[in-house]
């Protein structure tokens, strides 16, 4: 039996897995990034907010906020020039969360 802190190996990559079933997976299948939309689908929130609720560090935060944010699951009220010295909201896109799992659900079930 796998205990909660064990160190699960790393995967060969599938050599015809599609790009879009490699980005559902990253996504899905990261515990933080997961939680953090979990956390974002409550409400808009900001990355200091996420740390303390999530109890990751907040530099942590910022970097999984930045992959969510090219895969277009999070948005913010803040242009990206200009967040420097900004207090940012984060907010999931559930379309896009949505769109995800399903690519996901259709490649693991045989369906795509």
């Amino acid at each position: 039996m796998v205990g909660q802190n064990a160190v699960v190996p790393r995967l060969s990559m599938p050599v015809d897995m599609p790009e879009d079933v490699l980005a559902a997976i990253d996504i899905i299948g990261n515990n933080v990034r997961t939680e953090i939309l979990r956390q974002l689908a409550q409400g808009a929130s900001t990355a200091h907010d996420l740390a303390a609720q999530i109890g990751v560090h907040v530099a942590s935060i910022h970097r999984h906020l930045v992959v969510l944010e090219q895969h277009d699951l999070v948005r913010t009220d803040v242009d990206r020039s200009k967040r420097r010295g900004q207090m940012v909201l984060w907010r999931t896109d559930t379309a896009t969360i949505t769109d995800y799992a399903q690519v996901w659900a259709r490649y693991a079930s045989g369906r795509g």
